[in-house]
């Protein structure tokens, strides 16, 4: 017999002094609601036998589980540590006035990307659950110090019982049925890397104790807290250095231990892993290692697969992903042993277009910035000289149908269907929609696809010329292999050159109208309609536009 615990915060290890079998004792952390959150975290206890972690972990795959192991029975193991000491920063951030509940979540949901402000989701969480992080806060502090108190907004709030909407109050007043939109460019000037920083410290001292890999961290947060990107991943975009220089700076400004840079960190400065910028910080960064972008290269068929990879935010583009697909198929375009890409997603998406988090930074610049990137990469595709499939798999969604046009042929899952619906968010296709649509089938219904918000199934997008082959899904993936397998077999220089005169003779305005669809970004990065639209996508309801 096995003894497993779902607990979230006490020690397996204690708990298993009390059965006289320790060795039989193992944490199995589900999230709430399980049916939803695939993650489990198997959690060692100091007397767990290996026999008895490999046993639960084969039940846990056949429960379709995604597997973390923790192998130290540390406070919060892994995901609530990484959690409810952010959540607690934010409430330090808050009592020392960095800035309101509104600015804080307003920059942790749409400039990190959380579905929920922190703030926010402690009021909402099982109708409100502040005392419940403010109890796991109490256990860090006993365990790991003062440093890990609960900060003074948690604890005034649970000793006036005010714990979230179930009680008319939390962080937010909920009384009287009231309801609390988070304002979608509250947090332009709140520094998020005051939050990501402390959280990156903790993630160190998991890793300095041999506690989780930083790919298990990784994963714990995106299927554990659906962030949507790795915490570590972060980390080395913004650059290790930054990271260990902002602790740094609340270190001296509050003294508190917990600020204090893990020596991971100090040692990956000292040897120069800085993140992505120096190719190496918590992952390693060269051509063909991406965090977005999965590349299977058949060399016998000369074939070429380019997989988005990333499932749980339906492959939505931001920057990084962008830089990569660029880089990804640069690289294919010089191997001699490929002569067809194909472009697909990975799981039931095609890709769901641009990443909401760019424009949520307030800034023209930012927005005009990723616009380019965009225009950049898709032009890229569209010059190469070997064939590219869209193999579209599943919903291809503004930036996502985007992408497919500037390939050669677009071959549809019959589950799938296609759409431009930026304007829903009062915003409009700015990677090519406007121009690439119009001229693949005509200005007239691609007006209509745009301003009218269609999704169009595959059968339609058949009928209108998006589609060249509509395919039942059980038959898509061969069929697609099929037709690449038949265009890998042709002339390399003569397809150069057919698609280089094609795409030239037969487009000579689609240049310029591509800069003014790019120029154009600008002119609604700033406007109170795209806020409008966003928060009103992030709260499902119908946006109230007001031309502003």
């Amino acid at each position: 017999t096995i003894f497993t615990t779902n607990t979230s915060s006490l020690s397996i290890s204690k708990l298993a002094e009390y059965t006289g079998r320790p060795d039989r004792v193992v944490g199995l952390h589900f999230f709430n609601p399980p049916k939803v959150m695939r993650l489990v975290e198997i959690v060692w206890g100091d007397k767990t036998s290996e026999e008895t972690v490999k046993t639960v972990e084969e039940v846990s795959k056949k429960m379709n589980r995604i597997i973390i192991h923790v192998r130290r029975d540390v406070p919060g193991f892994v995901v609530n540590r990484i959690f409810v000491t952010m959540a607690n920063e934010a409430a330090w951030a808050l009592e020392r006035g960095e800035g309101t509940v509104a600015e804080i979540d307003s920059a942790v949901k749409y400039r990190m990307g959380l579905p929920m402000g922190l703030f926010e989701l402690h009021d909402l969480l099982g109708g409100g659950c502040i005392d419940l992080s403010y109890h796991i806060l109490e256990y860090f502090r006993e365990k790991l110090g003062e440093a890990y108190r609960p900060a003074p907004p948690f604890e005034r709030l649970v000793k006036a019982n005010y714990l979230g909407r179930k009680s008319g109050k939390g962080f937010y007043d909920w009384s009287e049925g009231k309801t609390n939109e988070v304002p979608f460019r509250a947090g332009r000037t709140f520094d998020v890397l005051r939050l990501i920083a402390p959280a990156v410290n903790e993630a160190a001292w998991l890793i300095e104790r041999n506690v989780a890999t930083p790919e298990e961290i990784d994963t714990g947060v995106i299927y554990g807290l659906n962030y949507p990107r790795a915490l570590l991943r972060m980390a080395d975009d913004m650059g290790i250095d930054i990271i260990v220089n902002r602790l740094k700076e609340l270190y001296e400004s509050y003294k508190e231990e917990r600020y204090n840079p893990n020596p991971v960190l100090l040692r990956m400065v000292e040897e120069g892993k800085l993140g992505r910028k120096a190719r190496e910080g918590f992952y390693k960064y060269a051509p063909g290692l991406y965090e977005f972008v999965k590349l299977k290269i058949d060399k016998e068929n000369k074939i070429a697969t380019l997989l988005l990879s990333r499932p749980q935010r339906a492959n939505a583009l931001n920057p990084t992903f962008l830089d990569e697909i660029s880089d990804a198929v640069t690289m294919l375009e010089k191997d001699p042993d490929v002569r067809c890409i194909i472009i697909t997603g990975e799981g039931r998406n095609f890709c769901a277009g641009a990443d909401l988090v760019a424009f949520a930074q307030g800034s023209v610049e930012a927005v005009m910035e990723f616009s380019e990137k965009g225009h950049n990469t898709f032009t890229k595709i569209e010059g190469l000289s070997k064939p590219v499939i869209a193999a579209i798999n599943g919903p291809a969604l503004g930036g996502g149908l985007e992408l497919t046009l500037a390939c050669d042929l677009r071959i549809m899952s019959k589950k799938a269907f296609v759409a431009l619906p930026e304007l829903n968010l009062g915003l409009f296709p700015g990677w090519g929609g406007t121009q690439r649509l119009a001229s693949l089938i005509g200005l007239s219904r691609a007006k209509q696809i745009i301003l009218m918000r269609e999704n169009v199934d595959a059968e339609t997008a058949f009928k209108y010329g998006i589609a060249n082959y509509i395919v039942e899904p059980e038959k898509f993936e061969e069929f697609v292999y099929e037709i690449a397998k038949k265009l890998a077999e042709g002339p390399p220089i003569a397809y150069k050159l057919v698609k280089k005169v094609m795409c030239h003779g037969n487009q000579p305005h689609l240049r310029a109208g591509l800069y003014m669809e790019a120029a154009s970004g600008g002119d609604v990065a700033v406007t109170e309609d795209i806020a409008e639209g966003i928060m009103a996508f992030m709260y499902r309801r119908k946006p109230e536009f007001k031309g502003k």
